[in-house]
């Protein structure tokens, strides 16, 4: 007997069931207050926002779309990661320390492929344009920082800021960048997710920077 191998969406599909079981045991009531973005969650709805998108999830109806005109579904690998942080976030309070992947459970081990998804794709787009990254930094709603030779911190979700800081190259020495985060993100994703969240702002950076 052949066994398929299974697809990607039977995987996504699996890790969404498991999600909304874990979301739906919720104090809705809790999670809106701990998302502070608006409402009371008494009709099963959370919003949030994922960089700068305005997200609805309604716990009872099990979707997961942006808060716009048309509706559309949140691709199923984000409505897994929406979830995720919905589980999640109430566990921890913003820290202001910043840790890198390889602080993150396991990190060290997954560390070069975290930095193939995310960070090189980075060296390569603003490496040398560092003008390029401000722009598309500041349309973003990123904040300013002062690491690097040029820093920014992303709001991914509200309670999920994600940095981007670059070191500028020269004839001697290369271009290098790193994604840092709040040291809470521990507290509420998986190391996994984390992979996710770094390779969403790297490639929404890169295609922003294109446009």
């Amino acid at each position: 007997m052949i066994v398929k191998p299974r697809s990607d969406r039977d995987s996504h599909q699996d890790a969404l069931e498991r999600a909304w079981g874990t979301v739906s045991a919720l104090d809705f009531a809790t999670l809106a207050k701990d998302l502070s973005t608006g409402g009371d969650g008494a009709d099963g709805v959370v919003r949030l926002s994922l960089l700068g998108d305005p997200i609805v999830a309604d716990v009872r109806a099990k979707t997961v779309k942006y808060d716009r005109p048309d509706g559309a579904d949140v691709s199923r690998y984000l409505q897994v990661l929406v979830l995720h942080y919905l589980a999640g976030v109430g566990r921890s309070q913003l820290t202001e320390r910043l840790i890198s992947f390889r602080e993150f459970e396991g990190g060290a081990m997954y560390y070069p492929a975290f930095k193939a998804r995310a960070i090189t794709p980075l060296v390569r787009e603003f490496g040398y344009k560092p003008e390029l990254l401000r722009r598309v930094a500041t349309a973003m709603g990123g904040e300013p920082l002062s690491v690097g030779s040029v820093g920014f911190r992303f709001a991914f979700f509200e309670k999920l800021p994600v940095s981007v800081v670059l070191w500028l190259g020269d004839i001697e020495v290369s271009a290098s960048a790193n994604i840092l985060f709040d040291a809470s993100a521990a507290r509420i994703l998986s190391t996994e997710d984390v992979t996710v969240v770094g390779g969403v702002l790297s490639r929404t950076l890169i295609k922003n920077a294109r446009k």
